[in-house]
């Protein structure tokens, strides 16, 4: 679940029950039968804003938006999960779980937030002997979006709140995540407070050892002036770019972001390239006309003609976040809309022959 801001107004859109989704699964078109390191997979759990990483012991974990009471099936966790936990895979078979084993934040998000609104995507990212995860929440007494950090010495938690990573003066911090580069651990996120009126952008910044960011080495990524086809708006509202993720390929770091209304056909990802380093001196550049339209998308009539589908070819697939299976190689999970009020996660294993960027 998902809420924006309207100048200032929260406006949340209420979860509803609905049946499980066929689970997807969609072979890669160079991939060997059965071997399953090589297919997308799609839950039947319903997660939005998706993070994965691989834990110490092999095993792939899922961290997402908080599910109430009584949503989705469980495998061990019970009652409202602030942080649902899907565990899958092992090796460089990454699939997909269709069940929730754990509450990676069991005690909510610390007494500086509201504990009765969700939390928000998610990140973690191992950074020495911990696991440093950085999470959306509701400013209690006033309903701002910040952002706040804990760690946890294991991947499903439990997850120990260290208060209010990021709360700016104006408009909202939120879709941290954290990556690690050069033994150094970075946080890309949402920030408004570098924009200005509607808008929206992206900022990564260094921290020191312990998680809190070194506010000097800030830099702006992209602003959502920066693009065009995020235009759909919220009636009065924002033009959203959200959900970043950095990783290198080939000597360069790319940022991934989305863009436009979640629960819309047109959510979508764009894909920029930033340069040699996680902290560039100027903005990122989106590829493939990337200004126009989004790198990855729905490709029906309703979406946004993106450069590329993705595996099952849903509406509104964004969130994605770029993570390492066992090999080293590059995966993503994302979330696609069910049209309704919910979304799936999803992996599938990114590539890059000739024509850019592939996922299958």
């Amino acid at each position: 679940m998902r809420s924006f801001r309207m100048r200032g107004t929260l406006v949340t859109v209420a979860a509803t029950a609905l049946a499980a989704t066929t689970l997807i699964v969609a072979p890669a078109a160079a991939a060997p039968a059965g071997d399953l390191s090589a297919q997308a997979s799609s839950s039947s759990f319903p997660l939005g804003d998706p993070d994965t990483l691989r834990a110490r012991n092999g095993s792939y974990v899922t961290y997402g938006t908080t599910v109430p009471d009584g949503k989705g099936d469980r495998c061990g966790a019970t009652g409202k999960l602030h942080v649902p936990v899907l565990v899958h895979g092992s090796g460089n078979d990454v699939g997909m779980a269709n069940c929730a084993s754990h509450d990676a934040l069991p005690s909510g998000p610390g007494s500086w937030a509201d504990p009765d609104d969700p939390v928000w995507a998610p990140g973690v990212a191992r950074f020495g002997k911990r696991f440093f995860m950085f999470y959306t929440a509701s400013r209690k007494g006033t309903g701002q979006k910040c952002i706040g950090r804990a760690t946890s010495r294991r991947a499903t938690g439990p997850f120990r709140n260290q208060g209010i990573w990021a709360c700016p003066a104006r408009g909202w911090v939120i879709d941290a995540n954290p990556f690690v580069a050069g033994g150094k651990l970075y946080v890309t996120y949402r920030d408004d407070s570098i924009t200005s009126g509607l808008e929206t952008g992206i900022s990564t910044v260094r921290t020191d050892g312990e998680g809190r960011a070194i506010w000097g080495t800030r830099r702006t990524m992209l602003k959502s002036t920066d693009i065009t086809w995020d235009t759909k708006k919220i009636s009065g509202g924002t033009h959203v770019i959200e959900n970043p993720s950095m990783w290198k390929s080939n000597g360069k770091w790319y940022l991934m972001y989305s863009g436009n209304n979640w629960n819309s056909p047109r959510y979508a990802t764009g894909i920029a390239v930033c340069g040699t380093t996680p902290l560039p001196s100027s903005r990122c550049n989106p590829i493939r006309k990337g200004v126009a339209r989004p790198y990855f998308g729905f490709t029906g009539d309703t979406g946004l003609n993106p450069f590329r589908g993705l595996p099952g070819d849903h509406q509104g697939p964004g969130g994605m976040d770029v993570f390492r299976a066992a090999d080293g190689s590059p995966r993503v999970v994302w979330h696609w809309w069910d049209g309704g009020t919910q979304r799936f996660p999803m992996t599938g294993v990114l590539t890059r022959p000739t024509g850019g960027f592939v996922v299958s």
